[in-house]
């Protein structure tokens, strides 16, 4: 058991994450309190509403073998070992992923709730196929927990994108084409934190092109409030062709939250020998989203082995109150367990 300032980080983190409740280490008769064994994590890890982040997609598998059927099974033991290897890098930091745990394809098949199959191309002795694996979220965490790794989760409202393109003809957002918003929207921007794209019909009346390229704080606070969200962040990519047919991509990003405003910047990218414009703008899309998920892992890991135990002071004014509790405590990643004690 953790005490001291341990125990109060973890009592401070909790009270922000309930602030209904009183927490207190005394116990007082005739009071329903709790017992929470909580995992000593930052307050900011603590967020309202949970977002998933047990599902990996666009992996890519392409297996020969004797025969189509063999060549299938292959392949989809390999995807799932693609996913459970970016699963682990997603959640845990860089320093732990020599010791995650070796698991066989069985025991991957166990952890894994289901396999999606989004594209699939065959022939009688090859198999293609573009896959989506959706892992047991308990599964996984007692597996990380039980081999000492600290990991991350998002808890909170997932950031609004919006990719603002320069394209020869002026600023394009909801318009078609607008092959940025294409890359955002394709899955290349997947990982812990969520950056979703509202479609044109969801931004149409909120902002258009002209107003996010004037990046009005009153615009973007409007977006944030449509959305339900605090982070709002505006990508402004602009292409240019220089000799030899290559493609410099310079991205601006700012906005509004934490998130946002930690991404705040200029990027530049060149493509490559042999790379596509869209190609170049899927590359720069990875590369934020990675920045994000490792700036919000790196200040949010669960450590599970500390522990402090906290008892808390609950008014309970009916069954309804009691029910909401228990579902709150339930999806909350820092409670380990909790018992009723009175």
């Amino acid at each position: 058991m953790v005490r001291g300032r341990d125990a109060t980080i973890a009592m401070n983190a909790l009270s922000r994450r309930f602030p209904m409740f009183q927490f207190s280490r005394m116990t007082r008769q005739g009071v329903l309190f709790l017992v929470l064994f909580a995992a000593v994590c930052f307050p900011h890890a603590l967020r309202a509403q949970s977002v998933d982040p047990f599902t990996v997609r666009n992996i890519q598998v392409d297996i020969s073998a004797e025969n189509v059927n063999i060549a299938r099974d292959r392949a989809l033991a390999d995807g799932q070992r693609q996913a459970y290897d970016q699963l682990i890098q997603r959640l845990t930091s860089q320093a732990d992923w020599p010791k995650a745990p070796k698991l066989s394809p069985r025991e991957i098949e166990d952890i894994v709730l289901d396999v999606g199959i989004d594209q699939e191309k065959r022939s009688s002795v090859r198999y293609l196929a573009t896959l989506s694996v959706r892992f047991k979220a308990e599964a996984v965490r007692r597996l990380l927990r039980g081999a000492g790794i600290a990991y991350a989760e998002w808890r909170g409202r997932p950031v609004v994108v919006l990719p603002l393109y320069q394209a020869d003809n002026g600023p394009v957002l909801s318009e078609s084409p607008n092959p940025w918003r294409d890359a955002w929207r394709g899955g290349a921007a997947q990982g812990l934190v969520p950056l979703i794209v509202p479609s044109p019909e969801q931004l149409d009346g909120v902002v258009n092109a002209q107003q996010a390229a004037a990046g009005s704080p009153d615009v973007l606070a409007l977006v944030a409030q449509r959305f339900n969200t605090q982070d709002v962040l505006l990508a402004q990519a602009q292409p240019q062709r220089q000799d030899g047919g290559k493609v410099h991509l310079s991205v601006v990003l700012a906005g509004t939250g934490a998130i946002a405003q930690g991404l705040s910047g200029t990027r530049t990218y060149d493509s490559q020998p042999g790379e596509s414009p869209d190609a170049l703008l899927r590359r720069a899309v990875e590369d934020i989203a990675r920045t994000a998920n490792e700036s919000w892992k790196g200040g949010n890991l669960l450590q599970f082995d500390h522990q402090a135990a906290l008892a808390v002071i609950v008014p309970i004014a009916g069954f309804e109150d009691w029910l909401s509790l228990r579902e709150r405590l339930t999806r909350s990643t820092p409670v380990r367990s909790y018992e009723v004690a009175a």
